[in-house]
């Protein structure tokens, strides 16, 4: 990406804006909006802020901060809002993007950004030299890596849907996604890309070509538009090296952290595992009083659900209770923090976690406490195997002393149906098997006897046996209810080659039976039905959304069809292999 620097700088605009809205006492205020204020970096460069602040109001106030990579013009209307609550409200572009100078290195720079900006908004004569951070996804990451740096005047942070790199996102346990390009497109220049970010059409069929026409990953960048320069650096990194670590915090700075957070997340938010990368190693390092101030909210949400909340998600229906309005609670989260208020009465205790099918809240002091209970299921199978859903294998208490495996072929060439890619029905209804696997094998338990609620992390070991230097191996989860349909409870992948570590690949050898433990499906909490089903799914990864693997051991960002190796897998389940299914059941 060419460096980006502003040879002029715009003048400072002030607005006056007068927002009006209701509130229980039905007052109307004015906001004053000052655009394009300069923060100057240690490095030379500066940044650009968008302030909302109350207007006519001599006295300093608490500032919060937003710090993106998406312009601040998106908040206009909660910025607005924020200011209305007694509160200054920051919206800085991170560097390289919207208005701010300097070049945009997605992921790597923010942190140390960030503490210089909280610290030249607590100097500001507006300020009362106490800083707040709130936002999502890229934007909670920020987070993290600013209070990594531990300026003084920062009081809380607020993360939601927070990216964890190297963890989550651009690539997940060492596999990436074509979404990658996708992202690195929307964020290209200082400019925002958001028609074309948005056109779904448009990166569908370059992922499917790409898929199709047995393209190496590493050329997606070239022929979907993406940033080259990012890509190709990030697929450089294959593994979970330095280079990720240094984006994120480590032991020895979550044992420092020791203000009030607030992290929020969702059931099926597609950065989850980064949200809860940070609150578990928090809660691993940091100090007893610390962990007494960090909050947890799990709620029935995809990624955007995180911010904006809603009733229904792809063909589910939650109680109304679900829809939380995230902006009030942490306005009074930071209340609490910062203008001696109660506690908000959401955050009775440090869990609030949505329980699905029942459609309440559960709230915990520790999330361990969800789920104190565990069952372990066991695979076996007849001579017919465990085929499909129709010849299905079964899940079970029993461990059998001996069983045969089972085994599929997975052929790497196989491509999906292009139809159902394209034009898909988004459904957690649907079984989504067809999405992750070509030939698979497929376990279901007995109808359950009574309601049982599943709620926290779902474990599945799994002894495997395969003919190629390399595999990727894809398990699903579903809930299939009495009536036959199926609600999809979450999934997890493995790269063989990192069954052991991300940090270091080992390549298998035929005939040797290896442990793979999928130890890193999304939280969920879901009360199944009396009468319902569990089913599981495991097969090999083969999508668009994902980098393919050929099965040939070597660097798969190169690999093409040339390449491809026909993998048999077996699956083993006796007692000297005893693969199982780790269930935590609720209250």
């Amino acid at each position: 990406m060419k460096k980006i620097v502003k040879l002029v700088k715009i003048p400072v605009i002030v607005l006056f804006l007068i927002i009006f809205y209701e509130t229980n006492s039905q007052v109307q205020k004015e906001i004053e909006i000052l655009l394009n204020q300069r923060i100057p970096m240690r490095n030379g460069s500066d940044l650009s802020a968008r302030i909302w602040k109350p207007a006519n109001v001599n006295n300093k106030l608490p500032a919060i901060l937003w710090f993106t990579p998406y312009v601040s013009d998106e908040q206009q209307t909660d910025g607005s809002w924020f200011a209305s609550q007694g509160y200054c409200f920051v919206s800085v572009d991170v560097r390289g993007r919207g208005d701010s100078n300097g070049e945009f290195l997605p992921l790597e720079a923010d942190g140390r950004d960030g503490a210089q900006v909280v610290q030249w908004i607590a100097t500001q004569p507006w300020c009362d030299g106490r800083v707040v951070m709130m936002g999502g996804s890229y934007r909670g990451m920020v987070q993290w890596q600013t209070l990594r740096e531990l300026p003084p005047s920062l009081k809380a942070i607020a993360p939601s849907a927070s990216v964890g790199p190297g963890i989550d996102y651009p690539a997940v346990k060492n596999i990436f996604y074509s979404f990658t390009s996708r992202w690195l497109a929307f964020v290209s220049e200082a400019t925002s890309n958001a028609k074309l970010f948005g056109d779904v059409d448009y990166w569908s069929s370059k992922f499917y070509n790409m898929h199709s026409n047995y393209l190496p990953f590493m050329s997606l960048d070239t022929f979907a538009g993406a940033n080259a320069k990012i890509f190709r650096r990030w697929l450089s990194h294959p593994t979970y090296d330095k280079y990720w670590k240094d984006m994120v915090p480590q032991p020895e700075d979550f044992a420092k952290f020791n203000i009030p957070i607030l992290t929020i997340t969702g059931h099926f938010d597609d950065d989850q595992n980064g949200a809860m990368y940070y609150y578990k190693q928090h809660f691993k390092y940091a100090s007893e009083l610390a962990k007494e101030k960090h909050f947890l909210v799990i709620g029935p949400y995809d990624h955007g659900g995180t911010r904006r909340p809603k009733k229904e998600l792809e063909g589910l229906t939650f109680g109304d209770n679900s829809v939380i309005d995230m902006n009030k609670l942490q306005l009074e989260f930071f209340d609490w923090v910062l203008k001696d208020n109660p506690r908000p009465k959401f955050l009775e205790k440090q869990v609030a976690c949505y329980v699905m099918g029942d459609n309440t809240w559960k709230y915990a002091d520790r999330i361990e406490e969800l789920a104190p209970a565990k069952e372990v299921l066991y695979f076996s199978s007849t001579n017919e195997g465990a085929g499909d859903v129709f010849h299905s294998g079964v899940l079970s208490s029993n461990l059998l002393i001996k069983q045969n495996p089972d085994f599929f072929n997975y052929d790497p060439l196989k491509i999906v149906n292009r139809e159902s890619y394209l034009k898909p029905q988004p459904n957690i209804y649907t079984d989504q098997s067809s999405a992750f696997a070509d030939d698979v094998l497929v376990y279901h338990t007995q109808p359950l006897e009574n309601n049982r609620t599943i709620c926290g992390y779902v474990k599945f070991r799994a002894y495997l046996e395969a003919n190629v230097p390399d595999a990727d191996f894809s398990v699903s989860l579903y809930e299939i209810k009495s009536n036959g349909n199926c609600i999809f409870l979450g999934n997890d992948i493995i790269r063989a080659r990192y069954r052991n570590s991300l940090e270091k690949a080992e390549l298998l050898k035929p005939g040797e039976i290896n442990l793979y433990e999928f130890a890193s499906f999304p939280f969920f909490c879901r009360t199944l039905n009396k009468g319902s089903r569990i089913r599981l799914v495991l097969g090999c990864l083969n999508s668009p959304e994902y980098e393919k693997n050929y099965c040939s051991g070597g660097a798969v960002e190169l690999e093409t069809k040339k390449d491809a190796r026909k993998a048999l897998i077996k699956f083993y389940h006796d007692e000297q292999y005893p693969s199982s299914l780790e269930l935590p059941v609720g209250n």
